[in-house]
């Protein structure tokens, strides 16, 4: 028989394909046709000559993903026999060294055992693979068959649904839905699928009744089935507890026109999936969202041994459509070798396995291009490579949908299984993996791990921005988390992880997700209670974020300190107060503050962040201490005027403010300078009586906005403790206060080095003082019940306050108070600034 279209003349007067080009053969005559219509499994289309001659000879013969699976150990003979015995058979490729088997329809023989089987079964038809999708190779037999008839169809209901095919879907993930999908292996398609899945929207389904359909589906799956026999999904001889359960998730593409309920999706792969490799159907994907122009979501699961874990493994998906035919997905990838065809690579990798599932979150299953191998080589341009990025991006986005949707459910079960699936889906994405021969990387597809990074950013951007809207509108009703917290910290999660690199612009949307909402600490822990039990260095993820955001100069890093310090283990309290480190008392461990605060000498717009988001202090009682040790000097007086409000709530903290200080002037070495001490622009007043500026007009006006110095903290802290020395009456923390003061005014004391900078030892002199007054008030409001080394604690810190002014004064003043010329009898003051605030307007010194 000759071909019309490449003129190949053909032994075979049966033949319906063309062995060389696939093009469709007329019937050779009326008695051929006739003969062949008596036959009862019908000649399968892409029927081929046994051996190597149509490997050989096949435009396809290079083209991998669509050619032969490996089974070298088969041979023709192998075909007439299982045909002999009534089996079902179905298309195989050989893959191992491009064998081609022989079809029903390739010897005359082979017709008349057909027509004797006839007569015993009534199996319509046999799989094989569709010519344009195989390189060419022949159909395969499946294997034997106990019989025909009604011990293929007893068979095939005994082992259509084993544990091995339960569908992937939300029963692998939710909480509400594992326990009991994973008990049930042998349920149906539709009910497996109605009892894990919730999907926002109704799979589509056929028109017309939904029981009627159900039922149609199902019988039509049995008929399949009976004519698939042994190639159905195998009882798995391992359970989910003695191996890991892969779930398998594809998108199958429009161009297969996929029928839910006419059509079967199985996967098929090597020998790890279990013998005979290639030929037994691993898993059904079951069908279980539609995705309109882009084709449908399929999922499925199948048992491997633990062995096989860290292990390469190949596999593909095959379309099994009516009356048997099986088409192998198309992998737009040329072949190295012929004998070594174009796989997916499945590597369940046993450090991100979790509760012992493994997601393989695949992309699109292709379709084989029509034409020859030549048209494909054409085709596959740079064009055709961006198109198959852009099939993988788009697939990602759609598996990211998918994993998101398991936090609809806000639990600690759904969150543990939400990041195992998050790491697992960015493993598989992070570098596209083919296997030909073994698992390499895809490398002409030029699709790197910074492209996937970048694309994986930007999906991530798009479930931020509901939670970045200023408008106030309410979050989207298909928005799984509910909580920018909660989103903030998946986010971040991401980003440590998977290394993603941020611009200026992502650290500031990132950073405003941390700034939390929540009123008072207990809203704050109950928001994020259970995704803070995930194993996961929170800590250091955050402290690495506030590091970023200080080389990025974005200063919005100082709102997220309240997630920061509830991921962090409360510093164990002190009798002895002043004994911390500062970055211990201040709650910010790991950060470099100090290098922060004096990188800029003032830092007005950051005082005006933190008065912007001062109810923050009210969630996080560690945050005023960490605020006022990352504000240079010159700021200090500020931040207490902005936190004047909170002061007056929670007096307590006015004991930060004496230590925060204390901390400050230890750290300053060698004499001050006439900058640091300053002078006010006018004369002193109480800062917190002073009325608010309008609204809109900022208080770093007028005094505030001059370089305010050590003196002017030292009148500001003394201003505290008059205004607020009714509230501390009520403080259990007045020995604190002592402590405290007498350290300042020592530190004072130590760094004035210059008698011109008097006034600064004088006002810590006061300072103590003041706590030397309230102590015995503060004994006489509790009722005396001091005891007597509390009570002798007023005169210690009296006596030391003296003795620290005292060394000032043998320090400073070294020199007699008055001298006099060498040729001039004329007595004058040695320091006159000394005497300078007592004198009259025309002072008289006393001669010695």
């Amino acid at each position: 028989m000759r071909c019309p279209s490449c003129q190949h003349l053909s032994k075979d007067v049966v033949a319906k394909f063309c062995s060389q080009c696939g093009h469709k053969l007329l019937p050779a005559a009326p008695g051929a046709a006739s003969e062949n219509k008596l036959t009862a499994p019908s000649a399968p289309e892409g029927g081929a000559e046994c051996g190597r001659e149509l490997m050989d000879s096949s435009p396809f013969s290079s083209l991998g993903p669509g050619n032969g699976q490996e089974n070298p150990d088969e041979h023709c003979s192998d075909a007439s026999l299982q045909i002999q015995r009534g089996a079902a058979s179905e298309g195989f490729m050989d893959a191992a060294d491009g064998t081609s088997h022989e079809l029903e329809a390739a010897s005359p023989s082979a017709s008349k055992r057909r027509k004797e089987d006839a007569a015993l079964t009534k199996v319509s038809d046999v799989s094989s693979p569709d010519p344009k999708q195989a390189n060419g190779a022949a159909a395969e037999p499946a294997g034997p068959e106990k019989g025909p008839g009604k011990e293929v169809k007893d068979q095939t209901k005994e082992t259509k649904q084993p544990r091995a095919s339960v569908p992937a879907s939300r029963d692998h993930r939710q909480e509400t839905q594992t326990k009991d999908q994973t008990a049930v292996p042998g349920g149906k398609a539709g009910e497996n699928e109605k009892a894990s899945l919730k999907p926002k929207k109704e799979p589509k389904k056929p028109e017309g009744n939904n029981k009627n359909n159900a039922a149609a589906e199902k019988n039509a799956k049995e008929q399949r089935n009976e004519r698939t026999g042994e190639l159905s999904p195998k009882e798995s001889p391992l359970s989910s507890e003695e191996g890991v359960t892969v779930c398998f998730h594809a998108i199958i593409s429009k161009h297969f026109e996929f029928n839910p309920s006419q059509h079967q999706v199985f996967v098929r792969g090597g020998e790890e999936f279990g013998k005979p490799k290639w030929k037994r159907n691993v898993c059904e994907m079951y069908y279980t969202r539609d995705l309109h122009e882009l084709g449908s979501l399929v999922e499925g699961s199948a048992v491997i041994a633990r062995q096989h874990l860290d292990k390469p493994i190949p596999y593909k998906y095959v379309l099994q459509k009516g009356k048997g035919a099986v088409e192998y997905e198309f992998i737009y990838k040329p072949q190295q070798k012929e004998s070594e065809p174009v796989n997916r690579c499945l590597q369940v990798k046993s450090s991100l396995l979790g509760s012992g599932d493994w997601h393989q979150y695949d992309d699109i299953i292709c379709m084989n291009p029509p034409g020859a191998w030549q048209t494909f080589k054409d085709r596959f341009t740079d064009g055709t490579r961006k198109d198959l990025v852009k099939g993988k991006q788009t697939a990602a986005a759609i598996m990211l949908d998918s994993i998101f949707s398991i936090l609809e459910t806000w639990n600690a079960i759904n969150l543990k299984s939400f990041f195992t699936q998050f790491q697992q889906f960015y493993s598989v994405i992070r570098v596209p993996m083919i296997y030909e021969g073994k698992a390499q990387p895809w490398s002409t597809l030029e699709y790197e791990e910074k492209e996937v990074k970048k694309h994986l950013w930007e999906c991530l951007t798009k479930k931020m921005e509901p939670f970045l809207k200023t408008s106030g509108d309410p979050l989207p009703k298909d928005c799984p988390v509910r909580s920018k917290l909660r989103m903030g910290l998946i986010i971040l999660f991401s980003v440590e992880k998977f290394h993603i690199h941020l611009s200026k612009s992502d650290l500031t949307s990132l950073c405003h997700l941390l700034c939390s909402d929540p009123s008072s600490p207990h809203e704050l822990h109950s928001d994020l209670i259970h995704i803070l039990e995930i194993k996961h260095s929170w800590r250091n993820s955050l402290v690495n974020l506030c590091q970023r955001c200080m080389d990025g100069e974005v200063d919005l890093w100082v709102c997220t300190l309240p997630v920061l310090h509830l991921c962090m283990e409360p510093s164990p309290p002190t009798k002895d107060a002043g004994v911390q480190p500062e970055d211990t008392w201040a709650a910010l461990e790991g950060i470099s503050f100090s290098e922060f605060r004096e990188k800029k000498s003032d830092r007005k717009q950051l005082v005006q962040l933190m008065g912007k988001n001062r109810h923050l202090l009210s969630v996080d009682a560690r945050l005023f201490r960490s605020w006022f040790s990352l504000l240079p000097l010159r700021t200090l007086v500020c931040y207490m005027r902005e936190c004047s409000e909170y002061l007056s709530r929670f007096p307590s903290h006015i004991l930060d403010c004496l230590l925060g200080t204390c901390y400050r002037l230890q750290e300053l070495k060698g004499p001050l300078t006439n900058l640091e001490v300053g002078r006010l622009p006018s004369a002193p007043e109480s800062w917190l009586s002073r009325s608010r500026p309008p609204a809109g007009q900022s208080q770093l006006g007028g005094a505030f906005s001059e370089n305010l110095t050590i003196k002017s903290i030292l009148q500001m802290l003394l201003s505290l403790l008059d205004t607020y020395q009714h509230k501390m009456l009520e403080e259990p923390l007045i020995q604190s206060y002592l402590t405290v003061c007498l350290k300042l005014h020592e530190t004072t004391c130590r760094i004035t080095k210059d008698h011109t900078f008097y006034e600064m030892p004088a006002l810590s002199a006061e300072i103590v003082c003041r706590i030397i007054i309230l102590k015995p008030l503060v004994d006489s409001a509790g009722g005396q019940h001091s005891e007597a080394g509390e009570k002798n604690s007023v005169a210690t810190v009296f006596q030391g306050t003296l003795a620290a002014t005292r060394s000032w004064f043998q320090r400073v003043f070294q020199n007699r108070v008055f001298q006099t010329g060498v040729l001039s009898s004329n007595v004058r003051f040695t320091y006159p600034e000394e005497i300078k605030q007592g004198q009259g307007p025309n002072p008289q010194p006393h001669g010695s």
